[in-house]
């Protein structure tokens, strides 16, 4: 009996609700039907846009450098410190002060600048031994060449086949803040991370005043696609799930006109197909209305 009782209750229940839905429905057409809601309306414009994606990495040098005497021996002179530009073959330590160039032992006792570069450390000071125990002698300076620095930045897989070498890059760095750097992806690795998804990109950045330093945190604007003399209208006027749509004024009424998309960039995206030059696009009060509804143009203002 109580079960019984139960069951009655449920399907009394169902019966409610569906009869409170289409109250609903019917009320909320009839309130659309007899008022006029006020919405901004705008014509699709033609223009360009991109498809970017902002990564971020550190600066390295183009190429570093460890310095190691060819012999171990105690520091008598130091002519080089850090943060000093460098030729390459210029003298950065003495063995023996005042050793003629002349001697046999001289390049053995000097030890030179493979490369051309920044001094970025210095691990040795005057009087202080290099070596002399087992094992190779260790580093006495790290040499930076930066005429050109490297950003290297994880892309993920689905823009993979969107980049490639020669892509233009836009560099922030924090230490020059409003200031934008331009450089090119120099290379791409061919593999995809199993765990992040993501393969890296080597960026080139020239830097002739050697302003930027190895080390400095950089933000990577990469620019994959480009769409020029395209129809654009605001993301925000576009709507549905799985098929998109838009609303436009036609004779006082909203209309619902299925729309293809592009790119999309910032709050506008393309229209690929869908729409005419002449279609006035609500784009303001879309979301409180349906197709039917009575409108009425206004300024937003």
């Amino acid at each position: 009996m109580n079960m019984r009782r139960i069951l009655w209750a449920v399907v009394i229940l169902i019966v409610l609700l569906a009869a409170y839905r289409i109250f609903v429905k019917v009320t909320t057409k009839k309130f659309q039907a007899e008022r006029v809601f006020p919405v901004v309306v705008q014509m699709p414009r033609i223009g360009e846009l991109q498809y970017k994606v902002t990564l971020t990495g550190d600066v390295k040098a183009d190429t570093e450098v460890n310095v190691r005497p060819r012999v171990a021996g105690r520091v008598e002179q130091i002519y080089a410190d850090e943060g000093d530009y460098v030729n390459k073959d210029q003298e950065l330590l003495s063995f023996v002060s005042g050793i003629s160039s002349e001697s046999e032992i001289y390049e053995d006792m000097i030890v030179r600048a493979p490369i051309a570069g920044i001094i970025g450390m210095k691990m040795i000071r005057e009087g202080e031994q290099v070596g002399g125990g087992p094992g190779p002698l260790n580093s006495v300076f790290t040499i930076y060449s930066i005429d050109t620095v490297k950003i290297y930045a994880d892309v993920s897989e689905k823009d993979y086949s969107l980049v490639a070498k020669g892509t233009p890059a836009e560099i922030s760095l924090d230490a020059y803040p409003g200031e934008t750097f331009h450089g090119r992806v120099s290379n791409v690795r061919p593999v995809i991370d199993p765990l992040t998804r993501t393969t890296q990109v080597e960026i080139i950045l020239p830097n002739p005043r050697h302003r930027i330093k190895p080390g400095m945190f950089a933000k990577v604007d990469l620019a994959l696609q480009k769409e020029s003399n395209v129809q654009i209208v605001p993301f925000d006027a576009v709507l549905g799930e799985a098929d998109k749509y838009v609303l436009v004024e036609q004779n006082g009424l909203a209309v619902k006109k299925p729309i293809t998309l592009g790119l999309q960039q910032d709050d506008n995206i393309e229209v690929k197909s869908g729409l005419t030059a002449q279609d006035k696009v609500i784009v303001l009060g879309e979301r409180v209305i349906s197709e039917g509804a009575k409108i009425m143009e206004t300024t937003g203002q």
